[in-house]
């Protein structure tokens, strides 16, 4: 099955947790997840940001999860490819829109 997830909320929200250990969840299971981060969700890349997510991002890089942040986004909001962890896409809207097409399920984490 294939997984897509949104993450729209910043770092101090419980999403990004909740996030992680689903994702966690479904690779175990076998299932293809591919998580996008967008809006305040891209402060979660940062390893300068202490309540992010990086390191379980990193470890779930590496079980195979796809993750692409909204570069519109991350300009906006001044974060850059250099701060964030390696192995993540820069992608558009246009990623998101795919995400959803080839989902079998689709979750929203945001406001």
């Amino acid at each position: 099955m294939k997984i897509g997830i949104l993450l729209t909320t910043s770092p101090e929200h419980q999403n990004g947790h909740t996030v992680c250990a689903l994702s966690d969840v479904f690779l175990a299971g076998g299932h293809q997840v591919s998580l996008f981060l967008m809006d305040d969700g891209i402060f979660h890349i940062s390893k300068h940001h202490k309540l992010g997510m990086a390191e379980s991002l990193e470890d779930l890089l590496s079980k195979d999860i796809k993750i692409s942040i909204c570069s519109q986004s991350a300009e906006k909001r001044g974060v850059s490819e250099a701060e964030g962890i390696k192995g993540i896409e820069w992608a558009s809207q246009r990623e998101l829109a795919r995400i959803v097409a080839i989902s079998d399920r689709f979750l929203n984490f945001g406001d």
